[in-house]
């Protein structure tokens, strides 16, 4: 497979392994696992880990891994090969391996379907039908299943409607004409043919829409034998990789968004207790001292390591006590217990590492990587009769956040879809060799960015939740989300948590209006427990300066407010109304009517700006007159 250019943010945030990338020449591939990323093109691994390592405990201790291993930077190594001295660069040519699927592809002239190799670097080949050499193009067909399998679409099988077929004989795809899969048909040299009408349906009827079988499931075979998924997991670098797996796929458009989810978690830095080992832990990083630098042989003791950390900074580090030293290094090869979390379920992890940062949030804080500032609290004087509501508003010039990819799913974005532990089974879909030693790691990368903290008035808010009238409008979308296939937790559950999101998405909407941000560049941090009322909206970049400022200065007391009220004077009105608040209010919207009202129109992100796939949003749990908490229509 030809190299596709990637940034390392999107092998953790888009593109991470069993992910299918389509390049600029449109060919598309599948990222491999993880077993053989940091290898290069003569197969050697990495020399120096350490330049790759991000020494995050709290979120390593969370994930229960021993390290978090940034994806490695191209560089080419002929351009890498020693200066004058005999100096020469490390971990050059360091690629992500790339497999090519899917396997199947036809002829541009006759069309004839022929099955390449996943190592198969060109889209050249002679055809067999024609007997031209010419590029072949890619099917755009392939199917998954909810464990998170991919396999190549059943041609020979669907064409012959047994999927134990022996036919060997040449297949064609052929078009009719038309728009719908209709006019695409399947032909084998035996005379068979079939179109390819009602592969990508889910459900056809009540019946099976219980028991969850897909139409392809049950139209490939023409006995009632239902077909199952193969349990392919080709990104682990053979064809021949697969699992037993009892699901029923469903074929998908290869560049379909379903097709991939990634589950990431993020931690928010946050400085520990001991000040000097704090600072001793921000020059490790500075000097990329990492666990794997200070273990290279295994067998070094605490003192060895102690001698090593002098040795390679003695200047910076001359006046710090051996002790500090000592306790910087335990607490960052994991040595020392940061997050005691019990069991491995992922939304008890984040409400864990969520909770610990509001803790810090709601004070001022100047540290390198996290730089807090009042601007406003209850009680102090403000000309904004909207300011009622909020309990208060802080200025984060500068945030650090790690975000590490856990794993991925197919089909549904849910991170507990089927049952599937996100931590113990996301890693055995990322890995081929999840339980050998040196494959206990995750990774991720770290940005640097600037924000706006606030939360509401908790009085006012548990008032408000109390009042019968809301009580009985928020009921309907509590029935409807516990008719979704997700799990939704306790994320949402109360009308607290729903408006807390949708303001957030107000307010996110009318700053990319003033910050110098858009929207996309714009994130939201929801802090939902039942004692916390909080948001961050922050924007985040990869360089370690972070960003320019245009964020936190809408922070001031006299511009926030400001913004607040104008977003909340534009919900009252959407363009798509009176269509989105009737049909909000009545029945709801979005998938599985979960929203109220709220579309694209009036409250909708950018997917990188959500934290929850803009679901749970109602305008009218704001400004309503009867069921609003902002009493907009007399403020």
């Amino acid at each position: 497979m030809k190299e596709i250019p990637l940034r390392s943010s999107q092998l953790i945030t888009t593109f991470g392994p069993g992910a299918l990338v389509i390049s600029p020449t449109g060919e598309s591939a599948l990222i491999g696992s993880l077993d053989k990323w940091f290898y290069d093109k003569y197969d050697n691994k990495a020399k120096e880990m350490n330049e790759y390592e991000i020494v995050e405990p709290r979120l390593r201790s969370a994930l229960k891994v021993s390290k978090l291993f940034m994806p490695p930077d191209f560089r080419q190594g002929y351009q890498f090969r020693g200066d004058v001295l005999g100096n020469s660069q490390s971990n050059t040519d360091i690629y992500i391996p790339l497999l090519r699927f899917p396997s199947w592809q036809y002829c541009q002239y006759c069309k004839t379907l022929h099955q390449a190799q996943l190592s198969h670097r060109s889209s050249f080949l002679t055809c067999k039908g024609c007997n031209r050499k010419s590029k072949m193009i890619q099917v755009p067909f392939v199917i998954v299943c909810e464990h998170g399998h991919l396999s190549d679409f059943p041609w020979r099988e669907w064409v012959h409607k047994d999927e134990d077929t022996r036919c060997e004989g040449l297949l064609k795809m052929v078009s009719t004409g038309g728009a719908t899969l209709d006019s695409l048909k399947v032909k084998c040299s035996c005379n068979q043919e079939r179109s390819l009408r009602g592969i990508m349906s889910r459900k056809n009827n009540i019946q099976q829409e219980e028991s969850g079988v897909s139409e392809l499931s049950k139209m490939l075979n023409a006995s009632e034998k239902l077909y199952e998924c193969p349990g392919s997991k080709p990104w682990y670098g053979s064809a021949e990789e697969s699992e037993p797996c009892n699901a029923y796929p469903i074929a998908v458009l290869k560049n379909s968004i379903n097709v991939y989810f990634p589950n990431k978690l993020s931690a928010i830095y946050l400085p520990g207790e001991n000040k000097n080992a704090e600072e001793i832990i921000n020059i490790f990083e500075r000097n990329h001292i990492t666990p794997s630098l200070l273990n290279m042989t295994g067998k070094e003791t605490i003192e060895d390591k102690i001698k090593y950390v002098k040795r390679f900074c003695p200047a910076v580090i001359e006046d710090y006590s051996d002790k500090d030293i000592e306790l910087a290094i335990l607490y960052t090869e994991g040595e020392i217990e940061v997050e005691s979390i019990e069991g491995t379920n992922p939304k008890n992890i984040e409400q864990h590492l969520r909770r610990k940062e509001f803790e810090v949030l709601i004070s001022e804080l100047d540290n390198k990587n996290l730089k807090v500032k009042k601007s406003w609290m209850k009680g102090d004087p403000s000309e904004h009769s909207i300011s009622k509501f909020f309990n208060k508003v802080n200025k984060v010039t500068k945030l650090k956040e790690t975000i590490a990819l856990t794993g991925f799913n197919r089909l549904s974005s849910d991170s507990n879809s089927g049952g599937i532990n996100q931590l113990l089974e996301g890693k055995k879909l990322l890995f081929k060799n999840p339980d050998k030693p040196e494959n206990n790691w995750l990774p991720a990368y770290k940005v640097f960015g600037e924000g706006i903290f606030f939360t509401l008035d908790a009085e006012k808010l548990q008032e408000w939740e109390r009042k019968s009238v809301v009580k009985k409008y928020f009921n309907r979308m509590l029935k409807n989300a516990r008719n979704l296939e997700i799990d939704i937790g306790d994320s949402f559950e109360t009308p607290k948590q729903v408006l807390l999101h949708t303001l957030s998405h107000l307010i996110i909407n009318e700053l990319a209006l003033t910050c110098g941000y858009n929207a996309a560049a714009l994130r939201e941090r929801l802090y939902l427990d039942e004692d916390q009322s909080g948001i961050l909206i922050y924007t985040s970049s990869g360089d370690i300066d972070g960003t320019f400022g245009g964020l936190v200065r809408m922070g001031r007391e006299d511009v926030f407010f400001n913004i607040v009220t104008r977003a909340l004077e534009k919900a009252g009105w959407c363009s798509s109304d009176p269509v989105c608040s009737e049909i909000g209010r009545e029945a709801g919207q979005g998938v599985n009517n979960i929203n109220g009202a709220s579309c694209h129109s009036c409250s909708y992100l950018p997917e990188t700006s959500c934290e929850a796939v803009n679901l749970f949003l109602d305008r009218t749990l704001l400004i309503d007159p009867r069921v609003g908490f902002f009493d907009m229509v007399r403020v």
